[in-house]
């Protein structure tokens, strides 16, 4: 009996694992090489990649909550070429987090810290969203920024806008504006880094634009801790 209960743990622990990619290439990228991530069905390749972007991108949070960082680990960049097998779908970044675990021996782990941040709420007198229901299957291009300061969505969720302004901040975004469905939007704003063009600020132009608002707090924040990677590649 202790067996089959060892066995049926190992099976769940084991279907709970990540599957990596079929066929993997990993190389040192060249200088010049700029940085770059497609993703295409079951195939995802980056150009100029450091592990730091691969791990964000792999666990889907900004660069900012991972922590035990070693210095090195935003300088050294690498080219990926990775391909799933068609019949066996999953996603492409839990793919990345099991092929960063063979070939860089990451290991991590997830703890929540009280950490600042913002809180996306309804600005006084209320939203300037037109809400409509949350379709069955989301687009895979719902956000659009055609240049720095113009921001477009598509069918979005306040939580999804959240994700977004918090890599444009630099700063843990979570949604709070209690809003049900999706929207469609346009929001243009002055970038800090850009000659000033008279537009207003990211935070004036949500709460002018789309009637939102963006307020200091701090709360619990999950974040991931790096507890072993290694700075080169096992061979491919």
């Amino acid at each position: 009996m202790k067996t089959m209960t060892l066995l049926a743990v190992l099976a769940v622990a084991a279907a709970q694992t990540p599957s990596s990619f079929e066929v993997a290439t990993i190389k040192p990228s060249e200088p010049s090489t700029p940085i770059a991530i497609r993703r295409s069905g079951h195939r995802v390749v980056t150009t100029g990649s450091s592990l730091q972007f691969l791990i964000s991108w792999a666990y889907d949070l900004h660069s900012d909550l991972i922590y035990s960082k070693p210095g090195w680990l935003d300088s050294a960049r690498y080219d990926v070429v990775a391909a799933a097998p068609e019949d066996q779908p999953a996603k492409l970044q839990e793919r990345m987090q099991a092929l960063l675990a063979e070939r860089f021996k990451l290991a991590v782990h997830r703890e929540t810290r009280e950490l600042p941040l913002y809180a996306l709420v309804v600005a006084k007198g209320g939203h300037k969203l037109q809400l409509s229901e949350a379709p069955a299957v989301f687009g895979q291009t719902p956000f659009s920024m055609p240049a720095p300061g113009r921001l477009t969505g598509t069918q979005v969720s306040a939580a999804m806008l959240a994700k977004v302004l918090s890599g444009q901040l630099n700063k843990t975004v979570q949604d709070h504006a209690g809003l049900s469905g999706v929207f469609d939007f346009k929001l243009e704003w002055q970038p800090d880094n850009m000659p000033a063009n008279g537009a207003a600020s990211l935070f004036t132009a949500l709460q002018e634009q789309l009637g939102l608002r963006l307020e200091s707090r701090k709360g619990p924040v999950e974040v991931l801790v790096i507890d072993r990677i290694e700075n080169a590649p096992t061979a491919n």
